[in-house]
């Protein structure tokens, strides 16, 4: 499990750098063009936000995986210090059901996306093509919270400043 854990870290930062990658380089050829040339080019602007959409999923999910993300710590010190390992553990297996929930939900629409036959706007490309990231970050935050829970000693120290 760990092992699949950290090819998904790789696979999935690789992807995040790549679509930032189209992100910028779409948004300098749009306006280069433009400058340049005094042409659009069309729906690069589009094309853009869906590669910052998967950009920004992606970064979800590695945020997730580095223990980076933000979170409340106003009620830290309520509980004796030595219960906090387990209701880290606890937060983590609640953490992964409901990433597990909200992937379910996101399915569930991806799903009548798909039957609908909808379409990206502009684009005209079949829109599940540009959701399909959505479940697909959150099933994979649920599986890093639930590698938490399970081994604790593989979660990653905070690296948010207090």
């Amino acid at each position: 499990m760990l092992r699949l854990v950290s090819w998904l870290n790789r696979v999935e930062a690789a992807l995040a750098a790549i679509a930032y990658l189209i992100v910028t380089g779409l948004l300098i050829a749009s306006m280069a063009s433009r400058e340049f040339f005094s042409k659009s080019l069309g729906s690069a602007e589009t094309l853009a936000v869906f590669a910052a959409v998967y950009a920004s999923f992606f970064g979800m999910v590695l945020a997730t995986a580095a223990n980076a993300h933000l979170r409340p710590q106003f009620a830290d010190k309520w509980l004796p210090a030595a219960w906090h390992h387990q209701v880290a553990r606890l937060g983590d297996g609640v953490s992964a059901l409901l990433f597990c929930g909200i992937g379910l939900v996101a399915t569930l629409y991806l799903s009548d996306t798909f039957a609908n036959k909808d379409l990206a706007p502009i684009i005209y490309w079949p829109l599940w093509t540009i959701q399909i990231v959505i479940p697909y970050a959150f099933f994979s935050c649920a599986l890093r919270h639930l590698v938490f829970a399970i081994s604790p000693q593989t979660k990653p120290e905070p690296t948010i400043s207090e």
